[in-house]
């Protein structure tokens, strides 16, 4: 594999379990030094030590909640600290609430879900983008902010609301050399959907298989890593010339076809 992020450090939200995992174990398969950044800090710390021992580079676990802007003041400090600049930020971090129409949802599902999912990613870019010189943000969005649904209004609306806010990002930060572009993931096998599966195994094997999915004209689900490999491709200088904007990785799902 190259090396394209040598000398260089990221800071990855939500990196102690799927995407995020994926994203930071792929920076530093790259090269990268990487601060896991997740409100499981259990989780956090074994994506670090797995990053250590598998690619021998520096990881930090950092916990924080990314709809608290205090915590994430507090993890760019940590990150400061640690690295002194980074180069590289993707704002993975997100949650979902039960599915329903808005009629349904409640004060809490709004505050929750715009909180970590929206908001999470304006605060996290606030308080380290200054710690960036040039460099890239990928944001990561959903396929789904762009497509109608039944019953998931609060999380497509605020994943649209990542899609509107990565390109006014990247309109800002194009003077300060940093470019900002975002993918749009559709269904990934991730821990979320193996979690009461009774042979996880069996079930991924099954449902990243062509024809375990009807999600997509490729007709399966991904792997964490296929998206963390566009992730990877945009951060790095081979997308030196793309900013602001999102990159569908949903084995065709966008296109509509039936």
């Amino acid at each position: 594999m190259c090396e394209r992020f040598t000398a260089q450090s990221a800071v990855v939200t939500g990196g102690g379990s799927g995407i995020g995992a994926a994203c930071a174990r792929r920076l530093a398969a790259e090269g990268a030094a990487v601060a896991v950044v997740d409100w499981d800090d259990e989780a956090a710390a074994e994506t670090a030590r797995d990053i250590e021992d598998e690619h021998g580079v520096d990881a930090i676990a950092v916990e924080a909640d990314v709809s608290d802007e205090g915590a994430v003041a507090a993890m760019a400090e940590r990150v400061a600290a640690a690295f002194g600049s980074v180069d590289v930020l993707v704002n993975n971090a997100g949650i979902r609430v039960d599915p329903g129409p808005v009629t349904d949802a409640t004060e809490d599902d709004w505050d929750r879900i715009l909180g970590v999912n929206l908001k999470g990613v304006a605060f996290s870019s606030k308080h380290v983008l200054p710690l960036m010189d040039g460099g890239a943000v990928v944001n990561v969005s959903s396929v789904n902010a762009t497509l109608g649904r039944e019953a998931w209004g609060q999380y497509d609306a605020a994943k649209g609301g990542v899609l509107s806010l990565t390109r006014d990002m990247a309109c800002d930060h194009a003077a300060d050399g940093v470019r900002v572009n975002a993918v749009a993931p559709g269904w990934v096998i991730t821990e979320y959907h193996l979690r009461d599966v009774e042979d996880p195994a069996a079930y991924r094997e099954a449902k990243t298989t062509r024809g375990g999915s009807e999600a997509g004209v490729l007709r399966r689900a991904a792997e964490p890593s296929e998206v963390a490999s566009v992730v990877a491709f945009l951060a790095s200088a081979d997308a030196s010339f793309v900013t602001g904007v999102t990159l569908p990785v949903d084995g065709g799902k966008s296109l509509g076809a039936p």
